[in-house]
C-alpha cells in the first residue's frame, strides 16, 4: 500500500467527516463493479490508472484490492502480508453503498 501512495495499516484510524475516504464515496467517480459475500467491490478511478477497493458497508470498514497505475499493477492485496480492513468511518448512508449491485457467482 505505502508503494502506492496510501496510507498503511499502521497509520489506518477511524475515518472523520471531510476524509478522503468519505469524499471519494460521496462525490467520486466510483462505480461498484459486484458484491460478494457481502463486500462491494468499487473501482475507482485516480489520474493515471485506478483503484479497485472493498467496502462491508455493515461493518464500515474498507479495504485496497488492487491498484493500477498506467496500466501496470503497482499493488495487490495478495501480495501484501498485512493486508486487512480498516475502519471507514460511517459509509452506510454513502452512494456506493445505498446502490443497487450485481451479486457476483
Amino acid at each position: 500500500m505505502l508503494a502506492a501512495g496510501l496510507t498503511g495499516p499502521a497509520q489506518a484510524g477511524p475515518q472523520a467527516k471531510g476524509s478522503p475516504l468519505r469524499t471519494l464515496l460521496e462525490a467520486g467517480q466510483g462505480r461498484v463493479l459486484w458484491i460478494y459475500d457481502g463486500i462491494r467491490h468499487v473501482e475507482l478511478p485516480l489520474a493515471g490508472g485506478r483503484a479497485v477497493i472493498g467496502l462491508n458497508c455493515e461493518r464500515q470498514t474498507w479495504t485496497l484490492f488492487t491498484f493500477t497505475r498506467q496500466g501496470r499493477e503497482v499493488y495487490s492485496f495478495r501480495s501484501d502480508p498485512g493486508w486487512a480492513y480498516l475502519p471507514a468511518g460511517p459509509i452506510a448512508r454513502s452512494r456506493l453503498c445505498t446502490q443497487p449491485v450485481r451479486v457476483a457467482e
